[in-house]
């Protein structure tokens, strides 16, 4: 997925973000954006004194939710779009930004953070935008032993990996939202389909990539013929020590 399409896209729904897509939602779904966003952090834990990292964060729905019911932990949302971020600083206020969560522009791709950092990362909406492998590799890194990683996105059938399948949903989504929004949106979420997995799909992806207790959970849509939301949670593997060799 080339990044430019992508940002150029989300630059110009930055102001209009968040009520189009708990429009797309609501249609597809039947979920409320701020629905979805807090199902999926009443179903991840979050303890005091956490460092937690919201990743594609946009306009920082994530780290308002969580600051509504976990005051005592810090979060830091990184975004590719400035944009995105920008509108996110305007709606947090003055109350937890700067003190309790951190925006920054960056590529989840390459993140700018050293290893064994975060205690959780969270995504939701995202991950079909991004290379997945690639990304849930940073995700490894940047977590500490027994770190978590808890996302909600859309999910695929088995269908959607068909070559002819996979070409003939890119056409209706680009057709879609060319129609709904813009060129640029068009481009940008037609790209993404190859990029959506099944839960199976997933379960390879985070157990080929060291995470452990992986739980995947389907969310009904609201039209038989949309794939079902996933929530996937998974653990990062303790990292072993290294035995100490007594024989001399």
């Amino acid at each position: 997925m080339q990044e430019n399409e992508v940002v150029e896209a989300f630059t110009e729904l930055a102001p209009r973000y968040e009520r189009v897509v708990d429009n797309e939602l609501q249609k597809f779904w039947g979920w409320s954006y701020q629905g979805f966003i807090q199902f999926l952090i009443e179903h991840t834990p979050i303890y005091d004194g956490e460092l937690l990292l919201d990743i594609a964060t946009g306009t920082g729905v994530i780290p308002r939710a969580v600051m509504q019911t976990n005051p005592n932990c810090k979060i830091i949302g990184i975004d590719i779009t400035q944009a995105m971020l920008s509108h996110g600083k305007q709606k947090m206020g003055n109350g937890f930004f700067g003190k309790k969560v951190f925006l920054n522009t960056g590529d989840a791709m390459h993140m700018p953070y050293s290893s064994f950092s975060f205690d959780l990362v969270l995504c939701g909406l995202a991950t079909h935008h991004m290379q997945v492998d690639q990304l849930t590799s940073e995700i490894y890194r940047i977590l500490k032993d027994g770190g978590r990683f808890s996302l909600g996105d859309v999910g695929g059938s088995k269908l959607w990996r068909k070559p002819i399948i996979n070409f003939f949903i890119k056409i209706l989504a680009y057709l879609y939202f060319l129609f709904t929004e813009n060129k640029d949106r068009a481009r940008a979420e037609a790209s993404a389909v190859s990029n959506v997995y099944t839960a199976e799909d997933w379960k390879k992806i985070l157990s080929d990539g060291g995470f452990t207790e992986i739980e995947i959970t389907l969310l009904k849509s609201k039209k038989f013929w949309v794939p079902d939301p996933l929530l996937i949670q998974a653990i990062k593997i303790q990292e072993p020590k290294e035995k100490v060799n007594d024989d001399y």
